[in-house]
């Protein structure tokens, strides 16, 4: 469930829904000030691609398992909401990704054209080009700013954002990012030959994936977004006017504490353990 309140009015005037309602309805709450989302990082993502066009801030009350983007736990929201309301605190602005499908000429719809079955989307995380099929790999052409760079043999090729960094490109062995950085980070996934490190590029990048397999496709942004590209179709990727903003308490340098606590636990996940 998530909760999306309203606070400018000194009524701090609420709403509660659920974030398929809130997918739905999200443009129909205009001055809308802070998103609570009750959930893990899965409903901030989701939530974000509703508030991030409006520049609503979001805080975040964990009930997932890792939380990277969330600063709340479910112990603590029944006490600290409130002073996340009141108290001045600071804005955390995350990098974004613009993602567009471009049909090729003998993809079923004219080249260079927007895919008819997709939309320009923004990815708070990553998106994904590769193959949909179990056990078969898709061969993906990378063009960097215009001037070609490999082609990726691989299970899927990953262009994430710094938040992205820890996700789906951490499970592949990429970089961690710092959470504000405007880098934007190119991993393959499973590579079969060749490059297969993570490769940290600067936010004017412009980066074109080309498919050049026929099997069957799949681009994914943020991991809920899906869509079937064919053999010829290009996904472009360059960075977006939109932000993410997190609301915040704690200052910066303790991201990497959260890090720390999330990926490093013993006895099961349930105690955190301290690096020294």
């Amino acid at each position: 469930r998530d909760v999306r309140a309203g606070v400018g009015s000194p009524s701090k005037v609420g709403t509660v829904c659920t974030v398929q309602e809130l997918e739905r309805t999200g443009h129909e709450y205009p001055g809308v000030d802070l998103l609570i989302t009750v959930g893990g990082d899965g409903t901030i993502l989701r939530a974000a691609h509703v508030a991030a066009p409006h520049g609503i801030a979001i805080l975040g009350i964990n009930m997932g398992r890792l939380g990277f983007m969330t600063e709340l736990s479910a112990q603590d929201a029944l006490e600290r909401v409130e002073q996340y309301l009141e108290d001045d605190l600071w804005i955390e602005e995350r990098a974004m990704l613009q993602v567009g499908l471009l049909r090729s000429g003998g993809g079923g719809g004219a080249a260079g054209v927007l895919a008819e079955n997709a939309v320009l989307c923004h990815a708070v995380n990553e998106a994904v080009v590769g193959s949909s099929a179990v056990a078969r790999m898709a061969t993906v052409k990378v063009t960097i700013d215009d001037y070609p760079f490999t082609a990726y043999r691989a299970d899927s090729v990953i262009v994430a954002t710094a938040t992205g960094s820890t996700g789906y490109a951490l499970s592949a062995g990429g970089p961690i990012l710092y959470p504000e950085s405007h880098d934007i980070l190119l991993k393959p996934v499973a590579a079969h030959l060749g490059l297969s490190s993570g490769l940290v590029l600067p936010p004017t990048s412009r980066i074109k994936l080309t498919l050049l397999s026929g099997g069957p496709a799949t681009l994914s942004v943020d991991g809920f977004l899906d869509y079937e590209p064919a053999e010829g179709d290009e996904v472009v990727i360059e960075a977006s006017s939109y932000r993410t903003r997190f609301l915040r308490m704690h200052p910066p340098a303790s991201y990497y504490t959260t890090l720390m606590r999330r990926l490093v636990p013993e006895n099961g996940g349930r105690e955190p353990r301290a690096l020294l």
